[in-house]
């Protein structure tokens, strides 16, 4: 089915195993899980991988009604295992399962999630073997050599490898599958006595079925207990469509268990986890040391100034490249991701490095300083060489991240890229009516007592005379 859809240029399959962590998020974790595979699966372009994506999640589960199909396109955004996910904490296994089951029944409702799962549901079944010791012993065997017996006839034996390519697989040699996947067949297993050879070389076959000394049942095994911060809990996990934002999600989530009268017993409770939870904490990480960077900038540009009013006029500056690197992203529509928060926050030192240039600037001049247009446009003229030559350098280094930088680099360089070029307009228009706004008017102020001080000086000498 893959290799039919358009724009499919290369498939990648891993059996029984995650696949390579070749992108910065991805979660694996699987190792020898028989019933497990993933596939990548490489497109002509973004459009094609957007299309495909779209079009196999609603459409490739129908194909393989027996297993879980989940289609996922590589996304921005700290590692998590589930876009939402809602962790139900309590003592009681049985409770956490069920209460599980009716959180993963409202998900499963929803149009935006295409796939809902619990870590806590009911174990695969197993098949009991209750062995009869005394008959057992009766024919020379223990519940050892039972257990080998089967172990080697279901699971197998590895008698040897071969080498594929650079990997060294190993040959197991076991019963077929129309044999272990019948139940009626364990049960007449032959199982060999010790006396086997001796039997054998005398034209006798020493084997007796293994219902004769076993009792053979199906039962449901056990689910793992997970826990978490020394809790037991029961994560329901929920899979959006490519379009929907995990958060949007969750809202429809919460609002169907608030319409739907959901109320937890006492001694459980409700914690919210997947993307949402993930991205506060890395936000928070990210943000947790912003204050004493925020000091330390404001502390040295006011020493720069010599002025907290021009050190307000930059902090606002930096505000407002944050603003205009978040519009260079919706308007070329990148996804706001970690490393575009990242890129926010480089943009918003070269846009304060500019405000910077032309304040200073300003400064320097007295007529500018004094607050004479003519004069301040003069000055910014002369600064503007410095500042568009360091937005051009700036675009033009970032603009291969953009054009060419796969699935993560592109939102990091717009954002820094994007507000830069727009950020020109900050400086050239912002900066300087500021500037006026709450330096030169107050320089004007100082100018006039000044000056009358002067002249109030000179009568009374004159008077003094």
């Amino acid at each position: 089915m893959l290799r039919n859809e358009d724009g499919v240029e290369q498939i990648f399959w891993s059996i029984g195993r995650s696949g390579p962590a070749f992108y910065y998020n991805i979660i694996g974790g699987r190792d020898n899980a028989a019933g497990y595979a993933q596939a990548f699966v490489t497109t002509a372009s973004p459009m094609a991988t957007e299309l495909l994506v779209g079009k196999l999640e609603r459409t490739l589960g129908d194909a393989a009604p027996m297993a879980q199909v989940l289609v996922r396109g590589l996304v921005q955004g700290p590692p998590v295992a589930a876009p939402v996910e809602l962790r139900l904490v309590g003592p009681d296994v049985d409770t956490l399962r069920e209460l599980g089951g009716g959180l993963m029944a409202t998900m499963t409702a929803l149009d935006t999630i295409v796939l809902a799962r619990t870590t806590s549901s009911g174990g695969a079944p197993k098949v009991v073997v209750d062995v009869d010791e005394a008959k057992a012993r009766a024919l020379g065997l223990d519940l050892s050599a039972i257990a080998g017996q089967l172990q080697a006839s279901l699971e197998g034996v590895t008698g040897g490898s071969l080498i594929e390519e650079t990997e060294q697989l190993p040959v197991r040699v076991r019963l077929g599958d129309e044999m272990r996947g019948n139940l009626n067949t364990i049960r007449d297993l032959p199982i060999i006595s010790p006396q086997g050879a001796s039997a054998s070389a005398s034209g006798l076959f020493a084997a007796v079925p293994l219902s004769a000394i076993a009792d053979i049942s199906m039962l449901p095994s056990d689910a793992s207990i997970t826990r978490r911060n020394g809790d037991r809990v029961n994560t329901v996990q929920g899979f959006t469509l490519r379009a929907v934002l995990p958060e949007e999600a969750l809202k429809e989530v919460q609002a169907d268990l608030d319409a739907s009268g959901f109320e937890l017993p006492p001694g459980y409770r409700l914690e919210l986890g997947g993307d949402s939870d993930a991205r506060s904490n890395t936000l928070g990480n990210l943000l947790a040391s912003i204050g004493m960077i925020v000091t330390l900038t404001i502390a040295t540009i006011v020493m720069t100034f010599n002025s907290v009013r021009l050190a307000g006029v930059a902090l606002l500056v930096s505000v407002l490249s944050a603003g205009l690197s978040l519009l260079a992203l919706a308007i070329f529509q990148f996804p706001f991701g970690i490393n575009a928060i990242i890129g926010v926050i480089g943009s918003i030192g070269v846009s304060i490095n500019a405000a910077i240039i032309i304040m200073t600037a300003l400064q320097s001049d007295e007529a500018s300083a004094a607050g004479e247009p003519d004069a301040m446009a003069q000055v910014i003229m002369n600064s503007s060489r410095h500042i568009v030559s360091t937005t051009i350098t700036t675009v033009g280094g970032f603009l291969p991240l953009i054009l060419a930088g796969g699935g993560f680099w592109p939102p990091f360089a717009m954002a820094i890229a994007g507000g830069v070029a727009l950020s020109t307009i900050v400086s050239f228009y912002f900066t300087p009516a500021a500037f006026k706004l709450v330096y030169a008017r107050k320089k004007r102020a100082e100018t006039k007592v000044i000056g009358l001080q002067d002249y109030t000086n000179s009568k009374m000498l004159e008077a003094a005379q």
